[in-house]
């Protein structure tokens, strides 16, 4: 079972994120949360946060999702995937019974102790431009950049 936390807008340049991000890649989440905290740069801080909140969002799922509450749930996905002719609903459906059936043939059910960080990226986000002026009555750009943090745990290795 997958889970996801993605963190938007941040400002800072993906250069200086990923760095860090590179770092936890593969690690156990736990270790990952102890290394982001004795690394001395504004990168981590905003690693970790993402991190932290990866793992309350497969805290959360674990306690919601019930066995067999979710058996009854993939039973009316499957029955609408066979009743309807719409593709996008069919596929829509058809992911959500994937990541249910995940869950439920997961071994650890996401528990704090057993995630471990699959991917960790930092993409670009939009980037603010400014202008400073220069000599002869020129300017040249000033590119405030920004990035969003992906982060996916699973409790597979």
């Amino acid at each position: 079972m997958e889970v996801l936390a993605v963190t938007k807008g941040v400002r800072m340049s993906p250069l200086k994120v990923r760095a860090v991000a590179r770092q936890i890649q593969g690690m156990h989440a736990l270790e990952a949360q102890a290394l982001l905290a004795s690394v001395p740069r504004k990168s981590a801080r905003l690693v970790s946060k993402t991190l932290k909140s990866a793992m309350a969002n497969a805290e959360n799922i674990a306690d919601e999702w019930d066995a067999e509450e979710l058996q009854g749930r993939i039973a009316e996905l499957e029955q609408k995937v066979s009743s309807t002719n719409n593709k996008k609903t069919r596929r829509s459906s058809q992911a959500k019974i994937d990541a249910y059936q995940s869950f439920l043939d997961s071994p650890h059910k996401l528990e704090q102790t057993m995630l471990y960080i699959k991917e960790a990226t930092v993409g670009d986000a939009p980037t603010m431009k400014r202008w400073r002026p220069r000599a002869r009555g020129s300017a040249s750009p000033i590119l405030k950049r920004s990035c969003h943090i992906r982060i996916v745990l699973t409790d597979q290795i």
